[in-house]
């Protein structure tokens, strides 16, 4: 629980894992120094998953600044491999400080609103039984549409959805690009499940906060811009774990009865229906995706986790 003393700013563990992007990184942590919440009560701690287009030197230059404008607790460190997203998230829960009272965990190219961290905290706070929440996330190309919304997951037919509500709202999950936690929720779970490797680990998170109780919230009152290309990117690394982790998550959280009847419908739907999306997106056949798809599915089921060549 946070204590009385720190209730009105408690403080707050911002983590982001990043590789190659030098850009987006900067341009995270800039928007980071305009927050309207006292540098006191923040930390960050930067995840550089083997960076060489100088990321980790830019980070530190930056830094030593922020620690002339009174910042204290920065910090970036170096791993000499790729963990992924999960894992890095997973490995950066283990470094936050031990008088924490949430975390805000974001992408290297996500940039804040000032007020942003203020009123999530607020409205976690006027939300007792609340663990985690998300703000809506727009297109930094496109700021006027919508990225991601409150999410929710169907276990009985391994239907994924996302709805951008007008008012704050309880879901299923939030995005993982940014959604503060309270720290309880992070102990009590002992992180990111590192199986996923990347996509779909904050789908797994949120379904685990909930069977511990707590609920998860979507403000669509705060608005973040996420640097993503408009629909995702369509690499084979990315089809697969997509397609694997949608799997994995339904595999870990659904009932016995609710994995039967997922399976079934794999077999005679969702299967088919990948193929024809494959399809109708590049007008024409593309063998490798459809390899790639159907070893993610059987990947699922063999319970092959964890990061895997393609």
């Amino acid at each position: 629980m946070i204590s009385e003393k720190r209730k009105e700013q408690p403080f707050v563990s911002i983590v982001i894992p990043t590789l190659n992007r030098k850009r987006d990184i900067i341009k995270c942590v800039y928007f980071i120094r305009g927050l309207d919440y006292p540098k006191k009560n923040i930390e960050i701690i930067i995840w550089d998953n083997g960076s060489t287009d100088g990321t980790q030197e830019e980070v530190r230059r930056i830094f030593v600044e922020m620690e002339k404008e009174g910042w204290k607790d920065l910090n970036i460190i170096k791993s000499n491999v790729n963990l992924g997203v999960y894992t890095s998230r997973d490995e950066l829960f283990k470094r936050i400080d031990h008088k924490a009272d949430y975390v805000l965990s974001l992408d290297d190219d996500v940039f804040l609103p000032c007020n942003s961290l203020t009123i999530l905290i607020k409205s976690l706070q006027s939300h007792s039984e609340a663990g985690i929440i998300g703000p809506r996330t727009v297109y930094e190309s496109r700021p006027g549409e919508t990225a991601h919304g409150a999410g929710y997951v169907n276990l009985w037919v391994g239907r994924y959805s996302d709805i951008d509500t007008g008012s704050l709202v309880e879901c299923d999950y939030v995005i993982g690009c940014c959604m503060l936690i309270k720290s309880e929720v992070v102990s009590k779970l002992k992180g990111f499940d590192r199986d996923y490797y990347t996509s779909h680990g904050e789908v797994d998170f949120c379904l685990r906060a909930k069977k511990k109780g707590y609920k998860i919230l979507y403000d669509p009152g705060v608005i973040v811009r996420h640097n993503v290309a408009m629909g995702g990117t369509k690499t084979l690394e990315r089809i697969y774990y997509l397609y694997r982790n949608k799997l994995l998550v339904i595999r870990k959280n659904a009932s016995l009865l609710q994995k039967v009847s997922n399976l079934s419908l794999y077999t005679i739907f969702w299967v088919p229906k990948m193929i024809m999306d494959s399809m109708w997106f590049h007008r024409g056949i593309k063998l490798d995706e459809w390899l790639v798809m159907l070893k993610a599915v059987r990947h699922a089921i063999i319970n092959r986790v964890g990061k895997v060549d393609i």
